[in-house]
């Protein structure tokens, strides 16, 4: 059995070792670049190297972003070690009506496609932060609107920006920078940033630390004409070249949040928001038409906010109706139905009456806060469901760490009215306090991840993505599971996830003549249900890519993204992997041996582990392998070194459950650092269970 210290040596790379590492973007500089123009920005990574980009991948439309290569690049060489590049202009072009907000991106470079990046859209121009503004005396002016873009360079660093203000004129500060780190690979020190505002004489009138989470959003009211001062730091007086920012700078309508926070898709709604804004009629709301959480902006005449959340739902839409304080005055709904509500002051619950049918679960989900998404209401939901005689039923706090909403499927017990209740779990409130109220029938349903968030394969090789299933609201069929926008070249085995199982195997190939090239695709999953009124149902859902984490202390952690990548590159240090079967068939109780031949690419002399599933530090993060069989590390041989011949031992347990033709394969694995890894796949390598 190989021990603890054996594996974490072997995944500390050799100094002579030739690995070749993915581009690791830890930050943008400048991070913000306004609608309707083009500007250039700097891309900076750590670990590896930009050299040879070729093309960007952007999230959503309206962006264009090109790699500006340096004047003295010479032509590629595919057997050349990459030359080191650790940052790289990128010209950015943005449509005028771009969607404002937080973009993900990728760069595509010969040798590898880069971790996720993120880039910010705005409205106003953008101002970058000039050197020496480290005091109130040298602080940098700044027009109003506007947006600063900097960086918290170091311990102890603040930066100071001057900008004017008119009397009882309310000037709203929103910052970007914890939200773009959040998803970034190989940071793992982030920042907290606060703001605040002085006067002329040194003192400070306002401040704030977290609005959008961790994001500080500041609405300071001049007392009278002037130019104050904007301080911005670390709320620990931390730094990191790494910390970029952007404050977006505006004495114009501002909405932190809005009421209704959901609407029906392609409709115009009466809207009312919190924030410089107002609460006053004249605002509308026009919804995107594509369903789930985004962001829009309030217009009134030519007025119009910043994007606010939204969620957007098919289900018909309901209200809640004050007082609702006693369950004997609920709002009556009817479900399935969307109901917006605000918990507005200080202890305030709120109570939906429905009535309910034996046998026919309900599916109850708040959405107000969760990290990770727009959804930035100051509700941290607690859901429940009373009875006719007030007892609780059911209950729920958080759906997920860091999800501050409520979810349950909740069964009636008999015909009759039942009550929902949402509160907020510390008993606040107030006009940030807004949240929608889906319920709907239960029907079957299902949600998909894949890990890892990208692929690279040189020209006859393989790396594994791993489909994960989770099965919802009595839902226990097959998933079949494909690959959409593949690159020229590339192909994936095909995949059903058996009900037995959570998780399934895509082995993404490239052929012997594929070319250089990068692409974003979309894995999806479908499935045939019955639905909650009886009849069939087909079910479509795209995968949530699992992005990478590196967390302190070297743990793996991962996060859900948005953007998915495959990228055919000019060599890997692994070109390709054999394995001695393409087909395994076990009886309960045996044991089969799989040899296998890592064939390394020119120059590569580094250590190499063997594995089925992904493992760091003895956790199974995804595993192929049908219920009831294991991989034997003590009779395998996953250790190679510097080797290239190795042999996993797959064993089915006495009681291991029938199955057939199961897709597995034996990765071979290559440390970039105590972490990372990049993983290299033989061909499929179906397995069956029979008795």
């Amino acid at each position: 059995m190989r021990s603890l210290l054996t594996l974490l040596a072997a995944l500390v790379p050799a100094a002579a070792a030739a690995q070749t590492s993915f581009p690791m973007v830890t930050h943008v500089t400048p991070v913000a670049v306004q609608r309707g123009t083009t500007a250039e920005v700097v891309v900076e990574c750590r670990t590896s190297s930009l050299a040879g980009a070729y093309r960007v991948l952007v999230e959503g439309e309206g962006v264009a972003i090109e790699p500006v290569p340096p004047k003295d690049a010479a032509p590629a060489d595919p057997k050349a070690p990459v030359p080191a590049l650790a940052a790289l202009p990128l010209k950015v072009t943005v449509a005028a009506d771009a969607r404002p907000g937080v973009r993900e991106f990728r760069v595509a470079c010969r040798h590898g496609v880069s971790s996720l990046g993120q880039l910010v859209v705005v409205d106003a121009p953008v101002v970058k932060e000039q050197p020496g503004i480290g005091t109130p005396e040298k602080a940098q002016p700044v027009p109003v609107p506007g947006v600063i873009c900097g960086r918290v360079e170091a311990a102890e660093n603040v930066d100071y920006y001057r900008f004017p203000a008119k009397a009882g004129r309310v000037v709203t500060f929103e910052v970007f920078c914890a939200r773009i780190q959040d998803k970034i690979h190989d940071l793992q020190k982030h920042a907290d940033p606060l703001v605040a505002v002085y006067d002329a004489a040194g003192k400070e009138l306002a401040a704030a630390d977290d609005g959008f989470f961790a994001d500080p959003v500041l609405a300071f009211a001049a007392p009278k004409d002037g130019e104050y001062l904007l301080a911005v730091r670390d709320a620990k007086y931390d730094g990191d070249p790494r910390w970029a920012y952007a404050v977006t700078v505006t004495d114009g309508p501002y909405a932190a949040h809005a009421f209704p926070l959901g609407v029906n898709p392609g409709t115009t709604v009466k809207a009312f928001p919190v924030g410089s804004a107002g609460a006053t009629a004249g605002w509308t709301l026009a919804a995107p038409k594509a369903l789930g959480v985004t962001t829009a902006p309030l217009r009134a005449g030519e007025a119009e906010t910043n994007p606010v959340p939204v969620v957007v739902t098919p289900l018909p839409p309901a209200e809640e109706v004050e007082p609702n304080d006693d369950p004997k005055a609920a709002t009556r709904v009817a479900v399935p139905c969307a109901v917006n509500g605000r918990v507005g002051v200080k202890r305030d619950l709120d109570h939906f009456v429905f009535a309910g049918v034996k046998g026919k679960p309900v599916r109850l989900e708040v959405f107000a806060r969760r990290f990770g998404t727009p959804l930035r209401s100051q509700l941290d939901a607690q859901l429940d469901v009373l009875g006719p005689d007030g007892k609780v039923l059911a209950s729920n706090d958080d759906q997920a760490p860091g999800v501050k909403d409520s979810a349950l499927v909740f069964a009636p017990p008999a015909d009759g009215d039942y009550v929902v209740r949402v509160r907020d779990l510390n008993n606040k409130g107030g006009d940030g306090f807004v949240y929608l109220l889906e319920c709907d029938h239960a029907g079957p349903d299902f949600a998909l991840k894949c890990d890892p968030s990208k692929a690279m394969v040189g020209p006859g090789g393989r790396t594994a993505w791993f489909a994960q299933v989770t099965r919802l609201n009595g839902f226990a069929g097959p998933v079949a599971v494909e690959v959409k926008g593949l690159p020229p070249g590339v192909t994936v085995n095909p995949l059903t996830i058996p009900a037995s199982m959570t998780t399934g195997l895509l082995v993404v190939s490239a052929a012997e003549d594929a070319q250089v090239g990068a692409a974003a695709v979309t894995v999806v999953g479908t499935a045939d249900a019955v639905g909650a009124d009886g009849k069939p149902a087909r079910l479509v859902r795209a995968a949530a890519a699992v992005e990478e984490i590196y967390f302190p202390g070297g743990g793996r952690g991962r996060f859900d993204v948005g953007m998915q990548a495959v990228a055919v590159t000019a060599g890997s240090d692994v070109a390709r992997m054999k394995a001695s079967k393409d087909r395994v068939v076990l009886k309960p109780g045996e044991e089969v041996r799989i040899d296998v031949e890592v064939v390394r690419g020119p120059g590569f002399a580094g250590p190499v582990t063997l594995d089925v599933p992904i493992r760091h530090l003895t956790v199974v993060h995804a595993s192929p392998l049908p219920p009831g069989v294991t991989v034997v590390d003590g009779k395998s041989k996953t250790l190679l070194g510097t080797g290239s011949a190795g042999h996993v031992v797959l064993k089915a347990a006495p009681d291991a459950a029938e199955c057939t033709d199961v897709p597995v394969c034996v990765q071979a694995f290559v440390p970039i650092n105590f972490v990372v890894k990049i993983g290299y796949a033989t061909d499929v390598i179906w397995v069956s269970v029979k008795k």
